[in-house]
């Protein structure tokens, strides 16, 4: 008997057992095992199984089942998407064979059937079918011979192949060789290097008698013959094939002369690595592949050294490579079953190679570790961090998205487990922005281009729960943002009226795109709909009863539950269309209720910890709240959804009431889910529903005995990392509270309005409803002021100590009292027990023992001082919305870079400074006798003078985002204080007058109020442009007057000058104001945003903005805007009875608006050009709309004066210059197009007038687009004639040299300019300027063409 392997024996003992096994080779084995299906025939083909019903194991099915796939082409998208490697062609250059060197004419005779009367030739018989038991068959049954084919017996029965065909029996005729040798043909040798017959010509002698038939055709040539048809063959080859054939000869040259043949051509063949792509080729090599050898010899010994060199170096490469084998290969033919060493699997094992050097600026494919981290290009990690493939890069670690995506298709599970591991990580790491820098183009968006939505969701419908965890995972780091929601969290109470914005894609937010896809949908491919919009095609394809399925029957652990949550949320936030998808999902709402919101919390009581349960089943999760907060606040009759069939409120006040010390959760935990109820609940108060306001009044002591609570037990400079939670939660209730007095403060309205039977709001078809007063009544809280005051008053005052470090929670919870307060104070006179006296008294209080001291203090003036550094608008961080793709949206709270926007870092001053300027601001419009100089030391301080310095001069990149709608709120609210104070200096009037034009492009839409606020209350009032009254008196800037405008043919009254036109400006600015607030914002649009503002709860119907392709109102031309609307309606037909002309209103407007530009241009360039921005051409093209619009607008007196004066503005200073013109406006489809119509239109209706013609001649400027010249020279040149301008004007303007240097060198417009001055066009008296401007650059053309010639 055999003994086992110890463990103490070594490499030879397990050798020197293993030959005494081998050695015994009569022992028979335990167990035999037999597979029939798996032997091959001789031709590597499967026999035919016994019985067609036999049966088949289920891999023998699968191999079936790929070979039959094998030649269906996949048209999934995802076979599409994923990233193929292109292989080489297998055939390469075909070339047509040629059989001979000279082919004789065919005879008829050798191929011509004989004559028959039947209608086919008669069949020949094969003699072998009569002897099948000759010596052929008999050699057929030899081990290790194949058996014959009949048809290659019949041929060696008539002597064609084989035994019986030798020089005698041939059919070919062979010409003789000459009597004198050739010694080029001598040197070929009396054998082939090249045909070696191998696996095709079993016999030598074949082989040797092919070579002598390419003999003989040699010989039969000249010289120029065989150099022909060698040049010939040499252009058919490639560089790589006749470096291997000259090698087989030089190889053969190096083993001598007198060996054998077939060993030389052995040793020639074993030099160099034969491809099977080269074999395939050299075997069918034809007699010209004999010519190349013999020809190149004798005359190209330099080349044959040069490959033969080549060919030791690859040997060498080869010894080399060999020695670095983990095992050698002699070593390795004495193991079991490894007689035939696999070198490929060997060298496979060996050290990878180190990375190819990088070039400078060169980029290389993005590599990742299970983390889903990048890995540096030449990094050397652990295997444990990630492999290394054997690819194109074998040196380098990490897996490749390509890769990636294979495993995840896998059909091994830990790869497809692995492989969606990798991608969730990835996705999150993108979401964090830490591959902003290092990808192009952005890497979710590749992701979502190559499929990975479906592979996502196919991977959901997985049985493994190794699989749907990390497909849930991975979807949730896709379409949500945890960084997002975080931001949205933390600004929730002190946003600007509590509002929620809308995430969806590009084409949602658009209201024309958006259309067009809810009309073709249904005729669109689910990957269709994905490259469109990802949400909406995840929603179509029932994502959300599949997640269903998997919380109702699965039932997955905690963190999938969470995951789960968080795409429902994402879902929910995308649109209102979505939102009622998921509640309308059978049983969606209800399992999330049930499961994770549960009405009995007993379990929780019993003290059992939370991190001993198996599952989150039966615990009250905050982040379902969180869902059904967004849900709510999509609209009212989802709130009511929520509320009348869910019974939520029951739920909500369960959560409210519990006491975190008593319950087995986490401290932490608890805390967060009673955040999340009193933000829910605040919500659901914002629509004025009845249960949360019933609610309010059934637990109004709870809420009584929890501020006590604050007010005795919780500080702002003592224990602040412990009572973090507590300022959230405290927070949260504050504004739920805030929310309930707002409810409260209507219940006289409605109650008188009932008592009338008016109805209070519209429905769909127009009718009045009369809505029934709330439950709770202004005097149920009349004791919550008083508290909130003074929970207020011990804050502050902390806060002011030096000792105190404000925390982001702390201000938060001081925040939510301002808002509470600012909300009481500005309604209170609303109610029928106002009594001013009273209001007033506790006003005065308020501000002089609570507010006053606050921004005296040394602490306050520090929250000031870091606000530069927290502005968003300050800051030059671009938007992280850039890296998302267009189909999937997200907020971008992560901007590029991976920072978080500074409004919301936890050294933010926001949380309190916003609503404590509102609260500020309501106090002064409740008393303006108020006198004291509080405001005055806020708004005459260094810090907010620098903070808004610096805010006017900034990029503002950063304008568009969410959270910066905040820190608008701040500075409206700050400009507003600063038109109600009398004691501010002129200067620092100035700069609130240019930080509000710096502002009104900011305001988003929704804040349609904001803008008619700053028009008419700061940027249009007398106050703040006392510097423009100083001109307008005769006093100010005397630069206005370095210019004379340019006279008109078209008018009857000379255009104004600069010091007029400012005069104008300045006596005209109420009604400039409001004509601008009327005609930028829709009076509708102003009412539905103060509603939001003012928080109205029986007319708020939402409080999600919705996502929009433009976040802003107004652009950076926003003056011109009613210009761009009437350009609009230019194009609308007029109705029957209205004129072409201009109606009044619209010449006032026009004129508003110019004037405003006029201003903005003239005294504040600096914010409305600013020199780090292109916008000069923009602006000439948003003025030339005043001539576009209408025939007649230009011709007012007024209109045209300020027309000249705006482009003189934006021509002067060096401006000119600046006219690149090469960006086109809306409205046109490039700048050539609107010069056209700028043309056109001149042509038509100017009259030669000369403000219209500057707009004309600017873009003729030599280093404009040559396209302008070629327009108004070539087609339109009939307008010439009426550009009557002089250089001399021009000049004033426009250094004549601009349009004279550098020369013209277009030949055609050469040929326009002499044709225009030739035909009498133009003239020198009639057009100076532009004869000018022809005549110089003709004449240097022709000049320079002499002095060529």
């Amino acid at each position: 008997m055999f003994q086992r392997p110890r463990a103490g024996e070594t490499e030879e003992d397990l050798m020197l057992q293993q030959e005494q096994l081998v050695a015994q080779g009569k022992m028979q084995p335990s167990v035999k095992l037999v597979r029939p299906d798996k032997r091959k025939t001789e031709d590597g083909s499967l026999p035919e199984p016994a019985s067609s019903n036999a049966p088949r194991s289920k891999f023998a099915q699968d191999r079936a089942n790929k070979k039959k796939k094998e030649s269906i082409k996949d048209q999934t998208v995802l076979a599409e998407s994923v990233h193929r490697i292109p292989r080489a062609a297998v055939l390469g250059h075909v070339v047509e064979r040629k059989a001979a060197l000279r082919p004789s004419a065919p005879s008829l005779a050798q191929w011509c059937p004989h004559p028959s009367p039947h209608g086919f030739p008669q069949p020949s018989a094969l003699h072998t079918l009569a002897n099948d038991g000759t010596e052929d068959s008999d050699k057929a049954g030899v081990k290790g011979r194949a058996k014959k084919s009949l048809y290659m017996r019949e041929l060696e029965r008539q002597g064609l192949v084989g035994r019986g065909r030798d020089s005698t029996t041939t059919t070919t005729a062979v010409t003789a060789p000459p009597a004198t040798p050739d010694p080029s043909i001598v040197a070929l040798g009396s054998s082939s290097v090249i045909i070696r017959g191998d696996g095709v010509l079993k016999e030598k002698s074949e082989v040797d008698k092919i070579h002598q038939e390419n003999l003989s055709r040699l010989s039969a040539m000249t010289h120029q013959e065989r150099m022909r048809e060698r040049e010939e063959l040499l252009s058919c080859l490639s560089e790589e094939q006749i470096a291997f054939l000259r090698s087989l000869r030089q190889g053969r040259r190096r083993q001598g002369t007198g060996g054998d043949e077939a060993e030389a051509e052995a040793g020639a063949g074993a030099g160099r690595e034969v491809t099977p792509m080269e074999c395939s080729e050299v075997q069918g090599m034809n007699v010209k592949e004999e010519g190349i050898g013999g020809e190149t010899e004798g005359n190209e010994d330099g080349e044959f050294e040069r490959a033969a060199a080549r060919t030791e170096e690859k040997e060498e490469k080869d010894n080399a490579a060999s020695s670095d084998l983990p095992i050698p290969p002699k070593e390795a033919e004495k193991w079991v079953h490894m007689d035939k060493v696999e070198m490929e699997k060997l060298q496979w094992m060996t050290s990878m190679p180190p990375p190819r050097p990088l070039q400078d600026n060169e980029g290389f494919v993005a590599r990742f570790d299970f983390k889903g981290d990048i890995l540096p290009y030449s990094a050397d990690i652990s295997y444990r961090q990630a492999l290394h493939h054997h690819g194109e890069e074998p040196g380098r670690p990490g897996y490749s998205l390509d890769e990636i995506f294979v495993m995840v298709r896998s059909q091994v599970l830990q790869q497809r487990h692995q492989g969606l591991q990798m991608l969730a990580n990835i996705f999150r790491n993108a979401k964090e922005g830490l591959y902003d820098r290092c990808t192009n183009p952005p890497l979710i968006q590749l992701a979502i281009e190559a499929g990975v939505v479906l592979l996502l969701r196919f991977a959901l419908d997985d049985p493994s729960h190794l699989v749907y965890r990390e497909a849930v995972r991975g979807l949730h780091h896709l379409v949500a943002s945890d960084p997002d929601e975080l931001c949205l969290a933390l600004a929730h109470p002190w946003t600007p009226g509590g509002l929620e914005p809308g995430v969806a894609s590009e084409v949602h937010a658009s209201d024309k795109t958006r259309q067009e896809l809810d009309k073709e949908e249904q005729d669109l491919r689910d990957h269709e709909v994905i490259k469109l919009d990802v949400v909406r095609a995840l929603v179509r394809m029932d994502t959300l009863v599949r997640l269903r399925y998997l919380l109702e029957k699965v039932r997955p652990e905690a963190q999938t539950v969470i995951d789960i949550l968080a795409i429902l949320t994402r879902v929910a936030r995308h649109s209102l269309t979505a939102a009622w998808s998921l509640a309308s999902t059978p049983r969606l709402l209800s399992v999330i209720l049930d499961s994770f919101l549960p009405h009995n919390v007993s379990s929780l009581l019993t003290g059992a910890s939370v991190a001993s349960m198996s599952s989150v089943y039966g615990v009250p999760l905050r982040h379902a709240l969180h869902l059904l907060r967004v849900l709510a606040g999509k609209g009212r009759q989802l709130a009511a959804l929520l509320v009348n069939t869910y019974q939520v409120m029951d739920r909500l006040v369960v959560y409210v009431s519990l006491e975190p010390s008593e319950v087995s959760l986490p401290l932490q935990e608890a805390l967060m889910l009673s955040q999340e109820a009193y933000s829910l609940w605040s919500v659901l108060l914002t629509y004025g529903l009845s249960k949360p306001v019933e609610a309010v009044a059934s637990f109004y002591p709870m809420f009584v005995r929890q501020l006590v609570f604050y007010r005795d037990k919780v500080s702002l400079n003592q224990d602040q990392d412990n009572n973090k939670f507590n300022y959230d939660v405290g927070a949260q209730m504050v504004a739920a509270l805030g929310r309930a007095v707002e409810v409260a403060a209507t219940h006289s309205l409605l109650e008188a309005r009932a008592r009338l039977n008016q109805g209070t709001v519209a429905e769909a078809d127009g009718k009045m409803v009369v809505l029934p007063p709330p439950p709770l009544t202004w005097a149920h809280l009349q004791d919550l002021p008083h508290l909130v005051e003074t929970c207020l008053a011990k804050w502050l005052s902390q806060l002011a100590r030096d000792d105190c470090r404000p925390t982001f929670s702390g201000l938060r919870l001081v925040g939510s009292c301002c808002t509470f307060l600012t909300a009481y104070y500005s309604r209170w006179k609303d109610q029928t027990s106002y009594s001013h006296q009273e209001c007033l008294a506790r006003t005065e209080n308020l501000y002089n023992t609570i507010i006053s001291p606050f921004i005296s203090s040394p602490a306050f003036m520090q929250l000031l001082a870091v606000l530069p550094a927290h502005s968003s608008l300050c800051s030059g961080l671009q938007p992280g919305t850039s890296r998302d793709p267009i189909n999937l949206g997200s907020l971008g709270c992560v901007t590029l870079g991976g920072t978080v926007v500074p409004l919301i870092q936890s050294s933010s001053p926001f949380p309190l400074l916003l609503p404590f300027s509102s609260l500020l601001l309501t106090l002064n419009t409740l008393h303006p006798a108020l006198i004291h100089p509080t405001p005055d030391r806020l708004l005459e301080s260094e810090q907010v003078a620098t903070y808004l310095e610096k805010m006017c001069v900034s990029p503002r990149r950063l304008a568009p985002h969410w959270l910066t709608r905040a820190e608008v709120y701040f500075l409206a609210n700050t400009l507003q204080l600063a038109g109600t104070s009398a004691s501010v200096g002129s200067a620092r009037k100035v700069l609130f007058h240019e930080a509000a034009l710096s502002l009104l492009p900011c305001i988003h839409k929704g804040d349609e109020h904001l803008l008619k606020e700053l028009l008419t209350k700061v940027i249009c009032v007398p106050e703040f442009t006392c510097d423009l009254a100083e001109v307008a008196r005769g006093i100010g800037d005397m630069s206005l007057s370095d210019y004379e405008p340019l006279r008109s043919p078209a008018l009857h009254q000379p255009a104004l000058t600069a010091s007029q036109m400012t005069s104008s400006v300045f006596q005209s600015l109420t009604s400039i104001g409001s004509e601008l607030a009327a005609a930028l914002v829709t009076k509708k649009e102003v009412v539905a945003s103060s509603v939001l503002a003012g928080r109205v709860p029986f007319a708020t119907n939402s409080i999600t903005i919705s996502h929009v392709e433009d976040p802003l109102i107004l652009d950076q031309f926003w003056p011109l805007t009613p210009l761009k609307y009437a350009f609009k309606d230019r194009w609308v037909p007029c109705k029957e009875g209205e004129g072409t002309q201009s109606k009044p209103e619209d010449i006032l407007t026009v004129t508003r608006c110019l004037q405003m530009a006029y201003m903005g241009l003239k005294h504040r360039s600096r914010i409305l050009l600013p020199p780090s921005a292109a916008s000069h051409s923009s602006w000439l093209q948003h003025l030339s709309l005043a001539f576009l619009s209408a025939s007649d607008l230009f011709l007012d007196p007024t209109i045209s004066s300020y027309l000249q004066g705006c482009v003189v503005e934006l021509l002067g200073k060096g401006g000119y210059a600046k006219m690149t013109l090469q960006q086109p406006i809306e409205g046109f489809s490039s700048t050539s197009d609107w010069y056209r119509n700028l043309v056109d239109q001149y042509q038509a209706v100017s009259y030669g007038d000369s403000t219209f013609a500057l707009f004309l001649i600017v873009p003729l400027q030599q280093h404009c687009p040559k396209e302008f010249r070629t327009t108004l020279w070539g087609d339109a040149c009939d307008a010439l004639q009426f550009l009557y301008l002089s250089p001399e004007q021009v000049r004033r303007f426009i250094p004549l040299e601009q349009f004279l240097e550098p020369p013209e060198e277009d030949e055609g417009l050469i040929t326009r300019y002499r044709a225009a001055v030739g035909t009498g066009t133009i003239t020198a008296k009639r057009n100076p300027l532009v004869h000018t401007i022809a005549e110089h650059h003709a004449r240097l053309f022709l000049s320079h063409a002499v002095e060529t010639r």
